[in-house]
């Protein structure tokens, strides 16, 4: 299979609406129904609006790409980009609790560090501010999402630091010269609300300057997280025990330039703001947490002639986060308190009836509560350029600066770090096997200071007879350390200024089929991958404890002298019967472990050992009617924590094992179907399930107050889960127009 006809069937299935693996519903054909020419798919086929040019480029040479539509996105229902990804992205695995309002995206055995997310070509990854993290992904809102592309493997190349093990890059709806628009409204268990819209309208009567504005608005009491009785009786004691709500509201405005028909300009402005609580059973008895975050970006397309394309997109980010943190007042005095509110005495090692902030800048009002967050800037500049038969390639930079923007207060200078790099991906054609589709290319980055980082990639794509084909890819990839990471300086964490990148190289590659039969298609690959990290940044959690104080001396980032072995195997299905039957599955199994030291061959801690997630939807013959089942079943899951013995952790837990299924009903309306009704059911079957398993300590129990045991006393750690969701409904209503 010529392969510019790969990248064309590619194409259509985007805009069919298919969730693909590699390629899916891709088919032989012959000369007379390829479609567009090659000089077509170059110039049509690589645009935003058909697919991103690096996601059709990825394919055509070696790599695991999986799309998902709008369309499958309005299937799922769900409130948040973690939800989505849960059931429809594979190889990923949540962190975190998408609930609670903090969550992050992991692919393929990988952490927070090695997989990207990207929201039209900006990073939603966090810098490290002064206080905590702040969580970009949360920020996504799913009703604006177009399309989502997954990049399996390592794509520092293109995207920088932090895409070393994969890259989920979301796109967003646009304006396209045309006026149309879009109304929802949901509401469902938790007191959950939702309205969310966009209009798109010309400004001229050709359509070549054009707006859109949209918005969203969430609210929901949110489910339970912890279970009650997990927790501290000093903090149960002061209402810690509590309901996780969670707020977003988003604004934005997007404008299209269409210069002329080789040529557009796009900006885009939009401004977040998300609360929610982070209390824990060890320590807050209230956390509320108020992130603003607002993103200006922009896009510059140029086909030169069929020779020369050049993209160029740049971008401001400037998220912030105000946190406050209350902590219960213990009575120390053992002939006991009086609790200021009751008079009543209160016993010795007990809540006192008085709550404290934990330090000057997490309490109430502008003396009180500081600000931290960070700045960002980003420019990139791609050029393709295609030398007939004999030569296309891809070179250009970018540029990454990044500061720190907490208030002053905060022991964390601002200097700012930049990022310059520069990149060539050669794409030789064989005289001899012009099918065989081969990319090469390397990328120098000139990081802060006077480090320098060279990373290199290759793919390669061979059709095969009867459908099959067969591909490969690997390279290496870095991730920079954060700024806290760097320049802390608290009293229980201080930065580390000699931490080095972390460092990936990793490999994959598959054997896939692709075919279209009458009424029948199917696309399917199985595949594997081996990624290694060196130099993996951690954070030291067993130094000796100073007489008398009850807290451990300052910890600290280091290096992890082991190396991270991740081996895993995948293998995706996608299926079409006929007009109404449609399944995708995605497997992947993943030994993830250290190669050396005390933790040899143990599975590393929130990687599940296998999971099977997709989607089986059936729609009726009118098309009016859609019901989707959305599965994952997940294998082991571990997690590792609680005292420090001979270097080893006291507790380890195995929070996996479970299957949790999603399912809705869809209902189309009106003479074009442009209304949607939706009832959603989560959790059908009401698993109890964790989403991830935390650690803490008894510094504010009574028996640890009274004396009873030291914190050095396995008693003095425990662990908790953070509760999956439980059964749950919701109901929605969308309008198009």
């Amino acid at each position: 299979m010529n392969r510019h006809r790969t990248a064309a069937a590619f194409v259509a299935a985007l805009m069919a609406g298919s969730a693909l693996p590699a390629l899916a519903w891709a088919a032989e054909t012959d000369a007379d129904s390829a479609g567009p020419s090659v000089s077509e798919v170059q110039v049509k086929g690589k645009r935003a609006d058909m697919g991103s040019v690096q996601a059709v480029e990825a394919v055509e040479y070696g790599n695991a790409v999986q799309v998902i539509t709008a369309a499958d996105v309005a299937k799922t229902g769900a409130l948040n980009f973690a939800e989505l990804a849960q059931f429809l992205v594979k190889g990923v695995n949540v962190g975190y609790s998408p609930d609670e309002g903090e969550y992050t995206i992991r692919l393929d055995g990988g952490g927070d560090r090695d997989t990207l997310v990207v929201r039209d070509g900006v990073p939603l990854y966090d810098r490290g501010p002064a206080l905590e993290d702040i969580w970009g992904t949360t920020t996504i809102d799913p009703h604006m999402i177009e399309r989502v592309e997954v990049f399996r493997g390592g794509n520092s190349l293109f995207f920088g630091s932090n895409g070393g093990i994969g890259v989920v890059s979301l796109v967003t709806k646009k304006p396209d010269g045309t006026r149309k628009g879009e109304l929802g409204v949901s509401y469902g268990s938790f007191e959950s609300r939702e309205l969310w819209g966009n209009y798109s309208f010309p400004l001229d009567e050709d359509g070549a300057h054009s707006v859109m504005f949209y918005g969203s608005m969430q609210a929901t009491d949110g489910p339970r997280i912890f279970n009650p009785d997990d927790f501290v009786d000093n903090i149960r004691a002061a209402g810690g025990v509590q309901e996780y709500p969670l707020n977003r509201n988003e604004v934005g405005v997007k404008y299209l330039w269409k210069i002329d028909d080789t040529s557009e300009l796009r900006l885009n402005a939009e401004y977040t703001e998300s609360t929610f609580q982070d209390a824990f059973p060890d320590r807050e008895v209230h956390s509320p947490n108020t992130v603003r975050y607002p993103i200006v970006d922009g896009s510059f397309h140029k086909r030169w002639s069929p020779m020369l394309l050049t993209e160029v997109n740049g971008y401001y980010s400037n998220p912030k986060l105000w946190n406050t943190e209350l902590y219960p007042d213990i009575c120390k005095d053992q002939a006991g308190c009086i609790n200021p509110a009751t008079n009543a005495r209160v016993p010795f090692g007990a809540w006192s009836g008085k709550v404290f902030a934990n330090g000057a800048n997490r309490g109430f009002g502008s003396t009180n509560q500081r600000r931290a967050g960070f700045k960002e800037y980003g420019l990139t500049v791609r050029n393709t350029v295609n030398l007939h038969e004999y030569l296309e390639f891809v070179v250009g930079g970018q540029v990454v600066r990044y500061q720190d923007d907490s208030a002053a207060e905060y022991p964390v200078d601002n200097d700012p770090a930049t990022t310059t790099g520069v990149f060539i991906d050669a794409r030789p054609r064989l005289p001899f096997s012009p099918d065989t589709a081969i990319s090469l290319a390397v990328r120098t980055d000139f990081l802060p200071g006077s480090e320098k980082r060279t990373v290199w990639k290759f793919g390669v794509r061979q059709p095969l007879p009867y459908g099959f084909y067969a591909r490969a890819n690997g390279g290496t990839s870095y991730s920079l350390p954060r700024i806290t990471e760097l320049r802390n300086d608290t009293s229980t964490v201080v930065g580390n200024p000699n931490l080095q990148t972390e460092e990936t190289e990793t490999y994959n590659g598959a054997i896939g089929y692709e075919r279209r039969f009458d009424g029948f298609a199917v696309s399917a690959e199985v595949g594997g991958f081996k990624t290694e990290i060196t130099n993996r940044i951690r954070t030291t959690t067993d130094f000796p404890v100073p007489a008398g104080n009850g807290f451990p001396a300052r910890n600290t980032y280091y290096n992890d002298p082991a190396v991270t072995r991740i081996v895993g195997v995948t293998a995706d299905v996608n299926l079409n019967v006929g007009e109404s039957w449609r399944l995708n599955l995605g497997y992947t199994a993943q030994d993830a472990a250290a190669k050396t030291g005390a933790f040899k061959g143990e599975q590393i801690n929130e990687t599940p050992a296998w999971f099977i997630s997709g989607m089986l939807e059936w729609t009726s013959p009118d098309r009016r009617l859609n019901v989707a089942v959305m599965p994952r079943v997940q294998g082991s899951e571990f997690a590792s924590g609680g005292l420090s013995i001979n270097g080893r952790p006291q507790i380890r837990k195995n929070f996996g094992k479970y299957t949790v299924t999603n399912a809705t009903v869809n209902y189309f309306l009106g003479d074009d179907m442009q209304y949607q009704l939706q009832f959603r059911v989560v959790n059908v079957f009401n698993e109890k399930y964790a989403e991830r398993y935390g650690f803490g300590n008894q510094l504010y129990g009574s028996a640890f107050n009274r004396g009873e045991y030291t914190n050095r006393d396995p008693r003095y750690f425990f662990g908790y889960p953070f509760e999956g969701k439980p059964r749950a409904f919701y109901g929605t209503f969308t309008a198009r127009f």
